[in-house]
């Protein structure tokens, strides 16, 4: 049933089915004919009409090992000269040469002790001979990659973290391409009683949720939960559910804080290794703190749920503990050990109490320059993207910054110095983007307080093509840069008026 339902409308020619068992060999053919599914019905010599048919003798002459029992699947496709070992849907979609492999190492983290699969020549992408299928944990083994480890995190959950560093001579590949029948690319998934769900590669992994804000595409995490989890796989295997609640589906998103709290120090300098060297200044942090303050935005905090990888014992730990020693009680007579003698001065070692630690804290901006830094975070064309931790990573190639910049350079191009009002034209355009798409985050965030607004309407105001539109728009902004230009360089009277020519002009052709 199931090859029928998931195969079969890719291989309506056929799939031929042979069967060893105690040295007789039978094959059936499963086919899609005048729009009908099923059994092939065959016509055998004396005019029998079968579909089930005895090929022991034939597969004997193909050189085929009688002595054990196995099961053989070959895919007719769609089409009479389609290759489905290269191409098993004809097309649509595309598939590459490492697909069969790829699959593999993307379903099986494990094997059984003694099991061995073998690729034949044309099943791999390394040309000819066989090549062995080797699961990821025996590839570390093996030297694959250039550091791993494995971190215990509580719950019985084991962290395996893998660096696998850019290939020297093909540097926009990973090392462990060379030599390999799969993917290279970075990993995350969910590890379960041996094998992976919730697969993401490359850009997919939201990497900053696990605590790897930079060099993600050399980083791969796998989140083995215990055998004993509370979860359960569906029918195909093809993805776990939480066994209590809703039964919602498991994601490796949903362990993010686990990852990062458990990082291990050599890979923490890894990821500060691939951090770009620009920071923003914290004026503009300090600025975006002070909105979120004046708009009592909270944080808001995980509400506790009966769905999860495991059980919390909440009589355990200090909560639940006496924290006062000795005698006494509400009618003891227990008094203070100190005596303030003035009541103006506070006690030895006290600090300003916060009176709002829950509040939400403003994003950490981080800067991308490059094309590659952009690319990693999907950023071409838009100007941001926000990340449920904090984080807030900005394109500093974002057109609008150019515009803006453009339009100051020509508002001062009569100053003396012209290298310093250049600087100070990238200056006034970052910063002015910056604040602009930090001000639409607060704001979106803020909108949590708002009854009308669910949590996907939130998520939809801090997407980055949301975070773009704010970007966009820098025609009211531009009047406080010029203004900020304006006592800095002091140009003069006809610098002036050119400066309202300009702008006046400006906005006219881009409006």
């Amino acid at each position: 049933m199931g090859a029928k339902v998931a195969s079969l409308p890719s291989n309506r020619l056929g799939l031929v089915y042979r069967t060893c068992k105690s040295g007789a060999v039978n094959e059936v053919i499963l086919c899609e004919r005048d729009g009908r599914y099923g059994r092939l019905r065959r016509t055998l010599e004396n005019g029998d009409l079968v579909e089930v048919i005895d090929v022991t003798e034939l597969a004997a002459e193909e050189g085929y090992d009688l002595a054990d029992d196995w099961t053989e699947v070959r895919l007719l496709g769609n089409e009479a000269d389609q290759e489905t070992a290269r191409a098993p849907y004809n097309g649509d979609p595309v598939v590459d040469a490492q697909w069969r492999a790829t699959s593999r190492y993307h379903r099986f983290y494990r094997l059984l002790a003694g099991l061995r699969v073998t690729l034949l020549a044309g099943t791999h992408k390394l040309g000819d001979g066989t090549r062995v299928f080797e699961p990821l944990p025996r590839r570390a083994a093996a030297g694959a990659f250039e550091r791993t480890e494995t971190v215990e995190a509580p719950g019985g959950v084991k962290i395996h973290y893998f660096y696998d560093p850019p290939y020297e001579k093909s540097p926009s590949h990973n090392r462990s391409i060379s030599g390999a029948i799969r993917s290279a690319l970075s990993l995350a998934g969910v590890v379960y009683r041996d094998e992976l769900y919730d697969v993401k590669t490359g850009r997919a992994v939201n990497a900053p949720l696990f605590g790897i804000p930079f060099g993600s595409k050399h980083i791969s995490v796998h989140i083995e939960l215990p055998d004993d989890a509370d979860v359960l796989p569906e029918a195909y295997r093809q993805f776990l559910r939480y066994q209590a609640g809703e039964q919602d589906t498991v994601q490796a998103a949903h362990l993010g804080d686990l990852v990062a709290q458990y990082r291990p120090q050599w890979l923490i300098h890894i990821i500060r290794s691939f951090a770009p060297e620009s920071t923003p200044s914290d004026d503009i942090r300090d600025e975006l703190q002070k909105l979120l303050d004046d708009l009592r935005v909270r944080w808001v905090s995980p509400r506790p749920t009966p769905t999860g990888i495991r059980l919390v014992d909440t009589a355990s730990g200090v909560g639940a503990q006496s924290q006062r020693d000795g005698e006494g009680g509400a009618g003891g007579a227990s008094r203070p050990k100190t005596k303030h003698i003035d009541l103006n001065l506070a006690p030895q070692g006290s600090k300003a109490a916060d009176l709002w630690k829950d509040r939400e804290r403003a994003p950490e901006i981080v800067l991308l320059r490059t094309v590659e830094e952009i690319e990693e975070k999907q950023l071409k064309g838009r100007t941001g993207r926000y990340y449920e931790n904090g984080q807030l990573f900005l394109n500093m190639l974002y057109p609008s910054i150019g515009e803006m910049k453009d339009a100051l350079k020509a508002s001062y191009a009569t100053v003396a110095d012209l290298d310093s009002m250049r600087e100070a034209a990238v200056r006034q355009a970052e910063k002015s983007m910056l604040l602009r798409v930090g001000r639409a985050v607060v704001f979106a965030l803020a909108k949590q307080l708002n009854k009308e607004w669910d949590p996907d309407a939130v998520r939809y105001a801090l997407a980055p093509e949301s975070l773009s539109l704010a970007a966009d728009d820098f025609y009211d902004s531009i009047q406080s840069a010029r203004r900020s230009m304006g006592r800095q360089f002091r140009p003069n009277r006809q610098g002036e008026e050119a400066q309202v020519e300009d702008e006046d002009g400006f906005l006219r052709e881009t409006a």
